[in-house]
């Protein structure tokens, strides 16, 4: 794996999930952009065998449901976040986390889109 996809340490600073990368880029991601991100079955449903399908949990999130708390790595490729209403179900892939880096750096590269990212 590229060391720009390999997570050296992230954490929570303010309303932000923070990831540095092996290469030392850092990558700031807003609370509600990467929780509305979230690509769990409650929020964006799931496929079942034979075609059918679960919508996801329609319904009004809170306003502490758009602050990260704390963040929890998953083996070698995630990153798992826990969000101020206790959801923790998402498992966000690194690699997509960093091709989704908001910086203008990234950006200008065609980076920092908000889109599912697992």
């Amino acid at each position: 794996m590229e060391d720009r996809f390999r997570l050296r340490e992230a954490m929570v600073v303010g309303d932000e999930v923070v990831c540095l990368w092996e290469d030392g880029h850092e990558s700031y991601f807003p609370g509600p952009q990467l929780r509305r991100a979230c690509t769990c079955a409650s929020c964006k449903g799931e496929a079942h065998l034979f075609g059918r399908r679960t919508l996801p949990t329609l319904r009004p999130l809170p306003p502490e449901a758009f602050v990260p708390v704390a963040v929890r790595r998953v083996g070698h490729y995630g990153l798992q976040v826990v969000w101020g209403d206790g959801h923790d179900f998402g498992i966000y892939h690194l690699e997509s986390l960093r091709r989704a880096c908001p910086c203008g750096e990234c950006t200008a590269q065609g980076g920092g889109s908000y889109a599912p990212m697992a």
